[in-house]
């Protein structure tokens, strides 16, 4: 059993560091993520720099629209429906060759 290997990296979104121990082989992954919260976070800055919205209320802006575009990858790829359909012809298939 491979033992895992935990290191401690640290983010900077909006400007505040946030140390994370995570496991090593999801370094580019988290890398990667805070990136684009970085990213995210500069663009709703400019979006709304005549709002009067704290850190938090962009943070949590970001949040939801990170949430949101999860939930679409989520309900993009959810597969179910097709395993079911292929179950059920793969099911009639071998009644049809038992028939013959």
């Amino acid at each position: 059993m491979s033992e895992e290997i935990l290191i401690t990296l640290e983010v900077i979104p909006g400007g505040k560091r946030y140390p994370l121990k995570i496991n090593a082989e999801d370094e580019e992954l988290v890398r990667d993520a805070a990136g684009q919260l970085r990213q995210k976070y500069v663009n709703y800055r400019q979006t709304f720099s005549n709002a009067d919205l704290s850190e938090r209320d962009l943070m949590a802006m970001i949040a939801i629209d990170m949430a949101v575009s999860h939930l679409r990858l989520e309900k993009k790829n959810d597969t179910a429906q097709y395993v079911s359909k292929i179950q059920q012809l793969s099911d009639e298939l071998k009644v049809f060759l038992k028939e013959q």
